[in-house]
């Protein structure tokens, strides 16, 4: 199972491996088109550029994703 990260921050779990989910990514890359994955609780449209991440799930069901950001120091 792989999470999706989307620009609006969510997060969306797909029912494919991480290599399958950008495979199925890729083929659209650059189209306005939606692309259809496999989701836990079924079909799942979106358009490829609104995905930030792909990264493979964990069994504690966690992302692990880490967003940090600090001011320049002077």
């Amino acid at each position: 199972m792989a999470v999706l990260r989307l620009a609006n921050g969510s997060d969306i779990g797909v029912k494919l491996t991480v290599a399958e989910t950008i495979a199925a990514l890729e083929v659209v890359a650059g189209s306005p088109d939606f692309v259809e994955l496999p989701g836990e609780e079924g079909p799942i449209h979106l358009r490829p550029a609104g995905v930030i991440a792909v990264i493979e799930d964990t069994r504690r069901g966690t992302a692990g994703f880490r967003m940090g950001s600090a001011r320049p120091e002077e």
